[in-house]
This record gives C-alpha cells, sequence and structure tokens, in this order.
C-alpha cells in the first residue's frame, strides 16, 4: 500500500545529523579532502562568521564544474561551485522538500529550525513519505507516469531524429542539394559533360552514372567545401552523442538521478545547430563557386532534417508534453 494520501512533514523524517560543514570562504580541495574524511558526498555550505545556510557542495558538483573544467581545486572557492537550494524547516512538507531537492535534480536539502542547521534530509529519505499523488500538471497529454512516458517519448524521437537527419543522408536515402551533372563535372575540370542529375549527400554526391566525393570539391570549389567536411564530420559525431545524451538523461529522470544542463540540452541542441550549418555552408558553397552550379533543394531531404530538429527539440521539451491524468497506485512501501 501507498501512503493513501496523507501528507507528512519535515518533522517525520529521520533528519540526518551526522552531516559536514564548510565555510563558503573554503576551497574545493579543502571540501573533497573534509568529504573523503567523513565519508560523505556532500557538505552544507555556511557563510563565515554568521553560520548562515548558503548551499549544499557535492562530489557531482566537484567534478562538473570543477575538474571538467580544469579548474584548480586548490583556489576555486566552495561558495563558486555548490549548488544553491532553500533550506527547509521541520514544518515545510516532504512534497515541498521533495520538489526542491527534484527541480534542482540534487540528493540533499538542509534542514533548519529558527535560523540554525539541524541537519539535512535526502531525497531518498522523502521518497517513502510523499503522498501517492504528486501531480505533474505542466503538460499537455494526460498520462499514468510523466517519467516513463518522457523516457519513451524522448527515447523514440531520438532514435528517429538520428536516423532521418544522420544515417539517411549518411548513407543516400535522400540528400540536400541537387544540382545538374553537367555544371559538377564543369567545376571538376572534367571534359566528359554528361547529363543527368546528381543528389548531395553527407560526405558523396551521386548521379545516374557518376560518384564524386565533397572532398574533391576542395581543390576547385575553395575551402568553403572543407568546412563543409568538417560540419558533416561533426554531424555524424554529435549526432551518436546526441542520441545517447537524450536517451541518458530521460532514463535518468525516472531514476531522480540529476543531470547536468550539458547532457539534458547543450549536447542534443548541436545536433539542430549542425543540421542547420549543414543546410546554409552547401548553400553558401553552391554560391561562391567559381562555375555557375543550377542547383535545386532535395524536398524530401530539407523535410526530413526539419523533422528531425522538431523530434529533437520536443525531446529536450518532454518536461511540457505529458502530465499527471489522475490518482495513480503508488509501489512506494507503507511508512508506519
Amino acid at each position: 500500500m501507498g501512503l493513501s494520501g496523507k501528507e507528512f512533514f519535515v518533522r517525520d523524517l529521520i533528519i540526518d545529523d551526522q552531516y559536514g560543514v564548510i565555510k563558503s570562504t573554503a576551497t574545493v580541495q579543502d571540501a573533497a579532502k573534509k568529504m573523503k574524511e567523513l565519508g560523505v558526498p556532500d557538505l552544507v555550505v555556511v557563510e563565515e562568521g554568521t553560520e548562515k545556510v548558503l548551499g549544499v557542495i557535492a562530489d557531482f558538483d566537484i567534478v562538473q564544474n570543477v575538474v571538467a573544467e580544469a579548474a584548480d581545486c586548490s583556489v576555486a572557492k566552495v561558495i563558486s561551485t555548490m549548488y544553491k537550494i532553500d533550506p527547509v524547516n521541520l514544518d515545510t512538507s516532504v512534497s515541498d522538500a521533495f520538489t526542491r531537492m527534484q527541480n534542482l535534480r540534487v540528493n540533499v536539502v538542509p534542514v533548519v529550525e529558527e535560523g540554525k542547521l539541524v541537519g539535512v534530509a535526502s531525497i531518498q529519505d522523502c521518497w517513502s513519505y510523499i503522498p501517492d499523488v504528486i501531480p505533474d500538471e505542466r503538460g499537455l497529454i494526460p498520462v499514468s507516469n510523466t517519467r516513463v512516458a518522457e523516457f519513451w517519448f524522448a527515447s523514440i524521437a531520438a532514435v528517429s531524429a538520428f536516423i532521418l537527419g544522420v544515417l539517411f543522408p549518411l548513407v543516400g536515402v535522400f540528400g540536400f542539394f541537387i544540382a545538374e551533372q553537367a555544371d559538377v563535372m564543369t567545376l571538376l575540370g572534367l571534359a566528359d559533360v554528361r547529363g543527368g542529375l546528381l543528389y548531395f549527400y553527407l560526405f558523396e554526391a551521386h548521379g545516374t552514372d557518376f560518384f564524386v566525393p565533397i572532398l574533391s570539391l576542395i581543390s576547385q570549389g575553395g575551402a568553403i567545401w572543407g568546412i563543409l567536411i568538417a560540419i558533416s564530420t561533426l554531424l555524424s559525431i554529435f549526432g551518436i552523442i546526441g542520441l545517447l545524451a537524450l536517451i541518458y538523461s530521460s532514463f535518468a529522470d525516472t531514476r531522480n538521478i540529476r543531470t547536468g544542463n550539458m547532457v539534458r540540452i547543450l549536447l542534443p541542441s548541436l545536433v539542430v545547430i549542425l543540421l542547420v550549418l549543414e543546410w546554409i555552408f552547401f548553400a553558401i558553397g553552391f554560391a561562391v563557386s567559381s562555375v555557375p552550379v543550377v542547383v535545386g533543394v532535395d524536398p524530401v531531404g530539407l523535410t526530413m532534417s526539419i523533422l528531425s530538429m522538431i523530434l529533437i527539440i520536443l525531446a529536450i521539451n518532454r518536461d511540457y508534453i505529458f502530465k499527471e491524468k489522475g490518482l495513480i497506485e503508488s509501489e512506494k512501501p507503507e511508512v508506519k
């Protein structure tokens, strides 16, 4: 059974008073040493002199904000690395405490009483005490479990976007632009003039009886085609990375695991940006060509690229698509 909708408060939790505290003026290296000494993954950050709670620094923050940025741990300050979260008090509802941590995707919130720190509450502590119903009313489509729905939607959308926007242009299912085969052969300095159309894909162009790598256009068409090759390479790489990032971040949401904006937003967004640049630099390459080339847009390719970008944007903003449709039975154990 669940908790039958009964509201619980922080005072109902077993507050962890075995917490570590560190001054805001300390360095990240000091924080890491103290975490190791105490055997804890989080420290509450308090203001020097006033002991006012300012936030929490976690080992994840050190890795993501200091180590990954190649910053000097002996110089970087705790206050610039910590996450800021409003402390809760004993009369704060467990649902509120849980929501604060969930929104920031963190594991710990400080607990204060009359302005003094009395301990910390973890998201795991809160999980068994929250009511059966925590309605998610932000989205549009009502579902029984928003996190699971968001995971499957993001996964399917990410895979579809990769296939349509990266894989198909890579293997030559459809392309970006269509040019007169004779114009391209003239651009390459070939005397053999043939008719027909040439379809430009990610790294190559195909005609009825003619094949040309995009790389071969650099010598005659200029450096713009070299830039285009670089963009195509990055699109192939980040297409896979963006796909995995969307699947991982949506799966992490189902487990209340915190993921940063780089994984949730930046990496998938790069795929959209690179797709746009691919179209732009193809157009520029034809426009500045030393030999006039008659080109047209591949309508199927353009449609699939737009659809791919829309799918990625929707997957990134999946939180706004689904909402809780009503009371659901929880599998959380009963608290006695």
